[in-house]
C-alpha cells in the first residue's frame, strides 16, 4: 500500500509502576503493557491489532488517544509529533481522532436524547450554527445505519439495541468528520447477528469517509475480510505482522497460529487440530527471560529461554519475531 502515512509510532512503551519499594528492596515493579511498538497507519487503511486479554491492545490505544501517557516512544499524526501535548493542543487533534469504546451503553449519557449525544461533540468544539448543526447530525446518523435520522432523534439510549447504540457512538465519531477512527473491541458486547453489521458499516465508511481504522479484538476470525493488515500482540509486543492474507494464510508465528486454528471453520473438510496454549499467560511484571511466548509455545527450543527475538522481514510486508523462523 502506498497511501500517505497518517499515524506512525516509533519505539512507544508504557510502564504501569505497582506497589512500593520494600525495606528489602528499593527497584519499582512495572507492567510492562505496551513494549517497545512500532506500528504505521496510512490514509482509508484499516489495521486490526489482535490478542489475547491484557496483550497490550487497549493500552495502545488509549496511548494514540492521549488518554494515557507514554513511558517512552514517539507518536506521529500527518508527521506531527503529538506525543506530549497538553490539552489544550490535543483539542483541535481530538477531531481528527476520534475513538469507538467496547461497550456502547457506558458511552453514552442516558439523561440525553440521541440528537444530544451526537450533537455534544459540535458544541464542545465550537461548531456551526443551529442549522448546520442539524444537518451534521442527520449526515453521521444516517452514515452510521440510523436511517431515516428523524426516528432514532428524540429517543434515549435505553429505548435503542445494542448495535442501535453501537451506532450512534460511531455517529458521535462521524459528526466531526475524522481521518482516524479507533475502535476498541466495538463488537464484543454485541449479538453474534449484529457484529457482521456494524463490521461491514465500518468498512463502508473507510471507503465512503476516506477513513483510516485500528480496530482492536480477540478474534482474529473476525478480520479476515476487513482489514487491510493485521498486527498480532503478546504481552505488550508485536510479534507478527502483515497484510490480511500473509497472517491469515500464512501465519509464521506459532502465537498467531494458535489464534488461528481455534477459528470454528463450518465445512468440516477444512478443520485442522487446534493448537491449545499451555498455561496462564505470564505476569507481566515479571516477564520471561528470552521470548516472552517460550513458556506457552508447543514448539520451543532452549535458545527460545535466552534469545529475545525482534521482528523479522519476511517479505516487504510480513514481518514475525521468532527464533524458529527460517
Amino acid at each position: 500500500m502506498n497511501a500517505e502515512k497518517i499515524l506512525e509510532v516509533r519505539g512507544l512503551k508504557k510502564y504501569f509502576e505497582v506497589g512500593r519499594p520494600s525495606l528489602f528492596s528499593r527497584k519499582k515493579e512495572s507492567v510492562h503493557a505496551v513494549d517497545d511498538v512500532d506500528l504505521t497507519l496510512r490514509r482509508s487503511e484499516v489495521i486490526a491489532l489482535v490478542g489475547e486479554s491484557g496483550c497490550g491492545k487497549s493500552t495502545l490505544a488509549l496511548l494514540l488517544m492521549g488518554l494515557e501517557d507514554p513511558t517512552d516512544g514517539t507518536i506521529l499524526f500527518e508527521n506531527g509529533d503529538i506525543t506530549h501535548l497538553n490539552d489544550s493542543q490535543r483539542k483541535p487533534l481530538r477531531r481528527k481522532i476520534q475513538m469507538v469504546f467496547q461497550d456502547p451503553y457506558e458511552s453514552l449519557n442516558p439523561t440525553q436524547t440521541i440528537e444530544e449525544i451526537v450533537t455534544e461533540p459540535l458544541k464542545v468544539h465550537g461548531l456551526g450554527d443551529a442549522a448546520d448543526r442539524a444537518e451534521r447530525v442527520r449526515k453521521a446518523m444516517e452514515d452510521a445505519g440510523l436511517k431515516p435520522a428523524g426516528v432514532y432523534l428524540k429517543r434515549y439510549p435505553h429505548e435503542l439495541s445494542g448495535g442501535q447504540r453501537q451506532r450512534v457512538v460511531i455517529a458521535s465519531a462521524l459528526v466531526l468528520e475524522p481521518e482516524v477512527i479507533v475502535a476498541d473491541e466495538p463488537v464484543s458486547m454485541l449479538d453474534v447477528s449484529i457484529r457482521a453489521e456494524v463490521i461491514n458499516l465500518l468498512a463502508d465508511l473507510r471507503v465512503t469517509r476516506q477513513i483510516a481504522v485500528i480496530f482492536i479484538t480477540h478474534d482474529l476470525g473476525s478480520v479476515g475480510f476487513f482489514a487491510d493488515r493485521v498486527a498480532v500482540m503478546y504481552l505488550g509486543r508485536i510479534v507478527e505482522i502483515g497484510t490480511m492474507l500473509e497472517v491469515l494464510e500464512q501465519p509464521r508465528h506459532p502465537y498467531t497460529k494458535a489464534l488461528l486454528s481455534v477459528i470454528p471453520v463450518p465445512n468440516p473438510r477444512l478443520r485442522h487440530e487446534r493448537i491449545i496454549l499451555q498455561g496462564e499467560t505470564p505476569n507481566p511484571i515479571n516477564l520471561p527471560s528470552g521470548c516472552r511466548f517460550h513458556p506457552r509455545c508447543p514448539v520451543a527450543v532452549e535458545k527460545c529461554k535466552v534469545d529475545d527475538p525482534a521482528l523479522f522481514d519476511l517479505s516487504s510486508s510480513h514481518r514475525a519475531a521468532c527464533l524458529l523462523i527460517k
